[in-house]
Order: C-alpha cells, then structure tokens, then sequence
C-alpha cells in the first residue's frame, strides 16, 4: 500500500486509523474492542427514505445490539483504492429498531446512501463505547452529549462497501 496522505478537508491521511480511541479505551478498559473493529465489522447500507424503502426488516439484525456508527462515503483514493468514509453518528442498542428509526427519522436526502458497522457487545460496555466516541469525535448527527471535537474516518475497501 502506497504512504498515507493528507486528504479531504478533515485532514485525515488515507489508509491511517486515528489513535486516541484506542489509547483511552486502552488504559480504561481492561480489553477495550480497537476502534478499527468498531468501524470495519459488520457492514450494511441503506437508502434514504426519499429514494427508496428499503428497510432493515429483511437483514439478521434482530436480538442483536451493541455499538453502531452510521457513515457517509466520500471520495475514493486511486491509490490506495479506498473509500474515504465520514462518521455521522453512534448510537447503541437493538440494531434493528435503532436503525431502522434512523431510516424513518433522520434527515439523509443530501447523503442518500447511508453505511453503517456494528459490533455486538453487551450493554454497559456499548454504554462506555458510545460515550467514548461522543466524548472524542464530533459526529453530526448526534446531537445530545457530542462534545467531541475530532472528525472520525475510515477507509473501506470496495468489498465492504458492496
């Protein structure tokens, strides 16, 4: 893989992993899951309700919860040959009725195609990791408890964005 380089106006560098979740979860937790795991498992897509109704009913996200970002894809690097993603929001909880009320309620037209990663994880460590991420990055659509201030990004390859 070719070096990183700065890009977008967030000033992420392709293919890099920001460090301060991992840093802080390392020396709160006694075996914290790596934000990378947090932004790169389980990942599905949705249509804004504009487009279409596609919704969440079908997929095999029920009885499951835990720790999810919802993410907006960006531009792709040639280079690296990767998808330049934007986290928009965390939340935590039952993934099939979180998800799905994102779909019904937030306001997405602009993105149109709406990513999301989810992690199981019990709940009062989903509690923790959520508020974490609150805590260290500005996610926009989060509107309670977001006193972060960093962008979070991920780079996916085209096989998790299909």
């Amino acid at each position: 893989m070719a070096s990183a380089r700065p890009c977008h106006d967030c000033g992420c560098s392709c293919g890099a992993a920001d460090t301060a979740f991992d840093e802080t979860a390392a020396a709160e937790m006694r075996t914290p899951p790596p934000l990378d795991e947090l932004c790169h498992t389980n990942i599905a897509y949705y249509c804004d309700r504009t487009i279409d109704d596609i919704l969440v009913r079908d997929w095999p996200l029920k009885r499951r919860s835990g720790v999810y970002v919802l993410w907006h894809k960006n531009e792709y690097c040639d280079v690296h040959q990767r998808f330049h993603m934007r986290a928009l929001y965390v939340g935590k909880g039952a993934f099939d009725a979180r998800i799905l009320g994102h779909w019904a309620r937030k306001q997405t037209a602009d993105i149109q195609l709406i990513y999301f990663s989810y992690l199981d994880l019990p709940n009062r460590i989903a509690k923790y990791v959520e508020q974490l991420l609150l805590d260290i990055y500005d996610l926009p659509l989060n509107v309670s408890e977001n006193r972060g201030k960093a962008k979070l990004c991920a780079h996916f390859s085209q096989s998790e964005v299909d």
